[in-house]
């Protein structure tokens, strides 16, 4: 599946590093540089991920136009997902974008292996069976540790940025182990799938007063019993 992203910044050489960045990793990769051509491109195509710096300017010389194009993807495109960017990410300002529907943030100057964990993280989320609510779960276990973490301030920035990404890593772990549990569900769902198919064949060829006809009527019942997601 490609997955489509659109990164939003007013620098130039910051979209250019960008795009090159994740173009090498098979993305389809679209730009903008303000707020109005992020939105005229968001209303003519659907991304799955929007890269946006938070502090652009706009045409009334407001600086935080990347919050407004937050909340535009969010309301009209709420699928699609929006990593933040900031000049400098004080616990604060990510707990703001985060509130406002962001899935992530990151602080320039950022390694672009630290943007790829994020996307990667993003589509891995979106693969669950119930991804809208597994997306929303990990969101608000990340606001909420953004919370508790601000209130520490015998770390530095810095160190506390690592200990959230650390964090972060062990909730996808967590993760994890549901995904091995939907993996089961996926196998069941597919090997029922295939016994409906074999007996649904089999009453077509099999006699009704075969006595082995009951005993595929049964198995044709079961196997419509799947587990629901």
């Amino acid at each position: 599946m490609d997955i489509k992203i659109l990164v939003v910044d007013d620098e130039e050489s910051i979209r250019s590093l960008v795009v090159r960045a994740l173009s090498k990793h098979g993305y389809i990769v679209g730009t903008a540089s303000d707020y109005h051509s992020a939105v005229e491109r968001v209303r003519s195509n659907q991304y799955d991920i929007v890269i946006t710096d938070k502090n652009m300017p706009d045409v009334s010389g407001k600086t935080e136009s990347g919050i407004r194009l937050l909340k535009y993807v969010k309301k009209q495109a709420p699928a699609t997902e929006v990593i933040m960017m900031t000049g400098y990410a004080t616990f604060e300002t990510a707990v703001e974008a985060m509130k406002y529907g962001a899935f992530d943030y990151i602080a320039k100057p950022f390694r672009i292996d630290d943007l790829n964990e994020k996307i990667s993280r993003i589509i891995e989320y979106r693969s669950f069976i119930n991804s809208k609510l597994n997306l929303e779960i990990y969101r608000n276990i990340h606001i909420e540790l953004l919370n508790l973490l601000e209130n520490r301030d015998n770390r530095s920035e810095d160190e506390l940025h690592q200990l959230l990404k650390n964090l972060g890593r062990r909730i996808d772990h967590l993760f994890g182990s549901q995904k091995g549990f939907e993996s089961i569900i996926k196998l069941q769902q597919e090997t029922l799938a295939h016994i409906q198919i074999y007996a649904e064949q089999l009453k077509k060829i099999v006699s009704k007063t075969d006595p082995a006809f009951k005993l595929i009527q049964k198995i044709h019942k079961k196997s419509t019993k799947r587990i629901s997601v």
